[in-house]
C-alpha cells in the first residue's frame, strides 16, 4: 500500500511538472469566466449580454489573429515591436482603398506585400547584421510610425472611415469565430507537422545547435515572419472593419497585448519546444475578458493596469522564469 501511495505521489508531481504551464493558464482562463459571469450582473452589467459580449468579441478576435501569428516569432525567442504599427499602417491602407476602390481586395494585396517585405527586414536583419533580434523591429515601429504620421498629416485630419462599403460582415460573431477557427487550423498545420514549426522552436530551443544541425537560421526566421505577418493583416482587417475606420492612433500598444495574451496563455517568452499555438488562444481569451471584465465591476482605468500587470508578473513567474533568464535572445 505504501509503494502504491509513493508512486501515485510520484505520478502526480510528473504530472504537475510537464502540465504545470497549461494547468495554469487554462485554470486562469476559468477563472477569470467564472468570476465575472458571477460579479458583473451584480454591477447591473453582464459580461455577457449581448452588447458586452460583441465588445468582447470584437476585442478577443483581433487579439487572437494577432497573437496566433506571432507564435511562430516567440517561438524563436524573438519579440516584434512593430505589430502596432503594422496593424496601423495596414488599417489605413484599408480604408484608402478602400474608399477609391470600392474594394477591399486591393488595400489587402498591398498590405500582404508590405507584410512581406518587413517579414524580410525582420527576420533577416538580426542574424545578417549580427544585431539583437529585437532591434529591427524597433527601427520598423519608427519607420512605419513616421509613415503613419506622414499620411495624416497629408490628408489634414487624425482619423479616416470606410464610405463606400459596407463592413458589417465583419461584426458578424459566426463570421469572427470562423475565421479565427480557420487560422488556428492553419496555424497548428504550420507549428506542429511542417519544417517550418519545427525548426522555428528548435532555433528557439538552442540557436547554435540548430545551427550545427543543418538549419538555416535566416530562412526560417523569414518564414516565422512571413507566417506571422499574414496574421497580422488579418488583424488589421477586422481592426478596420469592427469600426469602418482607422486613425492615426490604431494598433498603440497592441504588440503588448500580444505579449501579454502570449504569457497569459503560458508560453515562455524565451520560445523553444514549450511555444504552442494554444497558448495565443487561451491567452487572448483570458486577456479580452479581464479588459472588457475589470471595468465593468467598477474598477478605475488606473486600478485595471495595475491588476492585469500584477497578474501578468505572477504568470511570468509561474511559467517562463528559467535558471538562465526567461526573456528573449
Amino acid at each position: 500500500m505504501e509503494n502504491i501511495n509513493v508512486n501515485d505521489s510520484s505520478n502526480l508531481k510528473e504530472f504537475w511538472h510537464n502540465n504545470r504551464v497549461t494547468i495554469i493558464s487554462y485554470s486562469g482562463l476559468l477563472f477569470c469566466i467564472i468570476l465575472f459571469t458571477i460579479v458583473t450582473p451584480l454591477t447591473g452589467q453582464s459580461i455577457w449580454s449581448p452588447e458586452k459580449l460583441s465588445t468582447l468579441m470584437s476585442d478577443v478576435i483581433v487579439t487572437a489573429l494577432m497573437s496566433v501569428g506571432a507564435v511562430f516569432i516567440y517561438s524563436l525567442g524573438n519579440i516584434d515591436i512593430s505589430i502596432g504599427k503594422q496593424i496601423g499602417l495596414y488599417s489605413t491602407i484599408l480604408v484608402l482603398t478602400g474608399n477609391a476602390t470600392g474594394s477591399l481586395l486591393p488595400g489587402i494585396l498591398l498590405c500582404i506585400l508590405l507584410s512581406i517585405v518587413i517579414a524580410v527586414i525582420n527576420g533577416a536583419s538580426g542574424p545578417v547584421f549580427k544585431i539583437i533580434s529585437i532591434i529591427p523591429s524597433v527601427v520598423v515601429m519608427q519607420i512605419l510610425s513616421g509613415i503613419i504620421m506622414i499620411i495624416y498629416s497629408d490628408l489634414g485630419t487624425r482619423s479616416i472611415s470606410l464610405k463606400t462599403i459596407d463592413y458589417s460582415f465583419f461584426k458578424s460573431p459566426i463570421v469572427m469565430v470562423a475565421v479565427l477557427v480557420i487560422e488556428i487550423i492553419i496555424a497548428v498545420y504550420f507549428f506542429n507537422f511542417t519544417a517550418i514549426g519545427k525548426y522555428t522552436r528548435a532555433i528557439g530551443a538552442n540557436k547554435t545547435t540548430a545551427m550545427q544541425s543543418g538549419i538555416s537560421i535566416v530562412k526560417y526566421r523569414i518564414y516565422a515572419y512571413i507566417i506571422a505577418g499574414m496574421g497580422f493583416v488579418l488583424a488589421a482587417l477586422f481592426q478596420m472593419g469592427y469600426t469602418g475606420s482607422a486613425s492615426d492612433s490604431t494598433g498603440t500598444g497592441f504588440h503588448m497585448n500580444v505579449m501579454i495574451a502570449i504569457i497569459l496563455g503560458g508560453m515562455p517568452v524565451s520560445g523553444g519546444m514549450r511555444s504552442r499555438i494554444s497558448a495565443a488562444v487561451v491567452g487572448a481569451f483570458t486577456f479580452s475578458i479581464l479588459d472588457v471584465g475589470l471595468p465593468l465591476v467598477g474598477l478605475p482605468t488606473r486600478m485595471t493596469f495595475i491588476i492585469k500587470a500584477t497578474i501578468f508578473l505572477i504568470v511570468v513567474l509561474l511559467t517562463s522564469r528559467k535558471k538562465y533568464g526567461a526573456l528573449p535572445k
